[in-house]
Parts: C-alpha cells; sequence; structure tokens
C-alpha cells in the first residue's frame, strides 16, 4: 500500500481485532534494473526540484555519501565513455587499493 492515509485506515481497522487468519500468501520476484548514473547537473536539478535541496547541501550531502564508500566519485561529468576507453588500464591502477584491490584483481583474471 502506497498511500499513507490508505494504510493508516487499515492499520486502525486491524488494531480493533486481536486474532486474523491469513487465507493466502502470494510470493513474487521483481528484479529490479541499476538505475543510470547522473552526472552532477542532473543530480543537482533533481535534488533541487523533487527535494528542495540547494547545491552546496546536495554536493556536502554527494561528498558524505562517496567517503563513506556508499556512492561513486558525485563530481564525474559523464555516464558514457568512448569505444577506446581503456577499462584494464583503469582497473589495474586500482588493484593496489586496500578496499577494493583484491576485487579489481579478480575482475581482471577471471574477465570484465
Amino acid at each position: 500500500i502506497f498511500d499513507q492515509q490508505v494504510a493508516h485506515t487499515f492499520l486502525l481497522l486491524v488494531k480493533r481485532f486481536t486474532q486474523a487468519t491469513v487465507k493466502s500468501v502470494k510470493r513474487s520476484t521483481h528484479k529490479k534494473v541499476r538505475p543510470q548514473a547522473m552526472n552532477t547537473v542532473e543530480m543537482l536539478r533533481i535534488a533541487s526540484s523533487k527535494l528542495g535541496i540547494g547545491p552546496s547541501h546536495t554536493m556536502a550531502v554527494a561528498e558524505r555519501l562517496y567517503t563513506s564508500g556508499f556512492i561513486s566519485y558525485p563530481r564525474t561529468e559523464t555516464n558514457s565513455y568512448p569505444d577506446n576507453f581503456d577499462l584494464r588500464g583503469t582497473l589495474s591502477a586500482q588493484k593496489s587499493s586496500n578496499t577494493w584491490g583484491d576485487h579489481v584483481t579478480k575482475l581482471l583474471s577471471t574477465g570484465i
């Protein structure tokens, strides 16, 4: 239920009873497609229009998320790379990282 008022109404109805019977259970799996990366301009626009957050506050939050390891670098201005982008070389430069070096080494050895 995505409507807060409807959910609250159901909650009030359910609270009146001390017992309930489950008549059926439906299980399903859903796959979420990974969202496309957004550039800084798009991030600032969405933060302003959807959340009412100003640019400096948005960048401060993005910086904290980045330093905590939740997002990639927030000031990247592109989400597409040329066909000749050297992914192996870029990854190789990260092999010495204490944080993700093991993952990079595995990616390079098993294939990208």
